[in-house]
């Protein structure tokens, strides 16, 4: 998988006011289009929005745009084999192991549309018809959404440069790339199905957090995911927790979206000022935002959102990694991919 770069401030001084300002909009819009999961288009507009890097080109759009069409698609293929476990379960699966591939091995993000969306939608099936329409609806609008407040920032906020971001990327080059594979698929598949078998979407975060172990070539890439997403979680808890704090005694809605927008704002200026890799900023954006919204939005006690995110993010970042060093040493009998030069995508 791409790692990002970090953002020059003469190429792209705005990245962190777009960020924020496409935060706030999908706030502000999340109720009267009627998203009853709006933690979902607000952390997929700000994983987006700070991801872009160089000058305007059609993919830095084609990612909100193409999310209605992945909605449909998903929550139909959900809804048509929930009711036939094994198709069910065969096709998830399926869907796994080829996400997995894409990113293994060609740094795809492809692969993760094949992942987590696909995982997100056959867990809402699972709960309930109603859930899994939610889903779609904030998947779609929000997508929709998002790619027409990207398109206004950019025109309002461009970037200041003509380059051309090529990404770069380290797909795991190996003599045995099935066996490399099938070690991956048996660590993440089990905790999947397992994942299925509880039908608690609290524990959904378990086989997210797996994908980005499972889907980094190296150990080095992998530790790199666990300080950056691990750490992140603490950060972003404790962020969150301030947040919840302020919106506790001024529980108004603009007190949150202006809370959550300066967050924003903060964390991704990071990416180009702070010392450490930019998707450790990301990622505790990421999280807080999540936090904050889940304990607002979903009912849930603010301090058992925080807590269970930690030690859920934590155990399974920690257990995938050592679960996949050994299983290498055991089959493979020496590290894969250490050593190996980034190659444009």
């Amino acid at each position: 998988m791409e790692e990002l770069t970090r953002v020059n401030p003469n190429e792209d001084p705005y990245l962190a006011l777009r960020t924020a300002l496409v935060v706030a909009i999908c706030l502000i819009l999340a109720e009267p289009l009627g998203i009853t999961i709006p933690m979902l288009p607000v952390v997929i507009a700000m994983s987006m929005a700070s991801g872009q890097r160089g000058a305007l080109n059609a993919r830095t759009f084609a990612g909100p745009l193409v999310l209605p069409v992945i909605a449909i698609i998903f929550s139909w293929l959900a809804a048509a084999t929930v009711n036939t476990p094994l198709l069910f379960v065969l096709i998830n699966g399926l869907l796994m192991v080829g996400g997995l591939a894409l990113m293994l091995f060609r740094g795809s993000r492809g692969g993760m549309m094949l992942t987590v969306f696909p995982l997100l939608m056959a867990m809402m099936a699972l709960y309930s018809d109603y859930a899994l329409a939610a889903m779609r609806d904030a998947m779609a609008l929000g997508g929709l959404g998002i790619g027409v407040t990207m398109i206004l920032l950019n025109m309002l906020f461009p970037p200041q440069t003509s380059r051309v971001h090529v990404e770069l990327v380290e797909p795991l080059v190996t003599d045995r790339p099935l066996a490399a594979l099938m070690i991956r698929v048996a660590v993440y598949i089990p905790v999947m199905l397992l994942i299925f078998a509880s039908g608690d979407m609290n524990l959904l975060i378990v086989p997210i957090m797996l994908i980005f172990i499972c889907a980094e070539p190296s150990h080095g890439k992998r530790m790199n995911q666990v300080v950056d997403r691990g750490g992140g979680t603490l950060i972003g808890g404790a962020i969150a927790a301030a947040v919840l704090c302020i919106y506790s005694l001024v529980p108004q809605p603009i007190v949150l979206i202006l809370a959550l927008t300066a967050v924003t704002y903060f964390l991704i200026d990071k990416m180009t000022t702070g010392r450490g890799r930019p998707l450790r900023y990301q990622y505790i954006c990421s999280t807080a935002l999540v936090m904050a919204l889940s304990a607002t939005s979903g009912g849930r006690d603010a301090l058992e959102v925080v807590l269970q995110r930690v030690v859920l993010t934590s155990g399974a970042m920690i257990g995938g990694i050592l679960l996949l060093a050994l299983l290498e040493t055991i089959f493979l009998d020496r590290p894969e991919g250490e050593q190996q030069a980034p190659v444009p995508a």
